[in-house]
């Protein structure tokens, strides 16, 4: 089942063109890599999938609707983290989500102490929000996604600012419910490694355009040789955090 379609989509800032004519669909239960160098044009894509900003030209179909019209039935389907997650400073880690959660009447306690626990912020989630390092940021913004129970998944560069066993255990966690609870993942990575061991599909991103889409089947051993023919640039701009 086609879940995210975007066709054609544009987004001019002044006389500048940030994002140019993206086309690209995301089935049910996969993950869809977004991969570029930073200023490729990631965020603002992602801004656009879930209305922070309008597409100069183009259309964005969640589960075949287009967000245009439909924008409240397609916030109910989704969750996100756009950049470093943003919340309250002078709450704690709990009560940030707790007040995410009263706008969610499907959300129970229990999903919150579940999300918590699997994000291995149980030892610091009493801390105030102002506290917290950008990993412990980017923990609490997937406890968030992951307490909504949503079907789609919209996550710019979630493992931004985690050590190396904090991006396995949350790749770990992305992989589980895309196998296991049809979840559809749409992600963004400047990381090449991540993108090839965590997605199935990947869409190689360069000045805002799509270069190509692959399978990450298809491409073993090959996908770094293959970023450089279609993107450019040199192996540690986008090996390395």
């Amino acid at each position: 089942m086609e879940v995210l379609k975007l066709e054609n989509v544009s987004k001019s800032i002044g006389k500048r063109e940030i994002v140019k004519n993206l086309n690209l669909t995301v089935n049910e239960g996969e993950i869809f890599g977004f991969l570029g160098l930073n200023g490729a044009g990631k965020t603002t894509t992602i801004k656009m999938i879930v209305g922070f900003l309008k597409p100069t030209r183009g259309e964005i179909y969640v589960y075949g609707k287009s967000i245009k019209n439909n924008r409240i039935s397609f916030i109910s389907n989704i969750a996100a983290v756009v950049e470093t997650p943003d919340m309250y400073p002078y709450l704690t880690g709990i009560e940030n989500l707790k007040q995410l959660a009263r706008m969610d009447r499907n959300i129970a306690q229990s999903d919150i102490e579940e999300a918590v626990k699997l994000v291995g912020l149980g030892d610091r989630i009493d801390d105030k929000f102002k506290k917290y390092s950008l990993g412990m940021k980017q923990r609490l913004g997937v406890a968030q996604v992951l307490m909504g129970n949503k079907r789609v998944w919209i996550l710019d560069e979630p493992t931004n600012g985690l050590d190396p066993s904090g991006m396995i255990h949350f790749r770990n966690i992305f992989k589980k419910y895309s196998r296991e609870k049809k979840v559809t993942i749409f992600i963004s990575s400047h990381i090449l490694g991540e993108m090839e061991s965590m997605c199935d599909r990947v869409a190689f991103l360069n000045e805002g355009e799509i270069k190509g889409i692959e399978e990450i089947n298809n491409m073993k051993g090959n996908l770094e040789k293959r970023y450089v023919e279609v993107v450019g640039g040199e192996k540690d701009d986008f090996c390395n955090n």
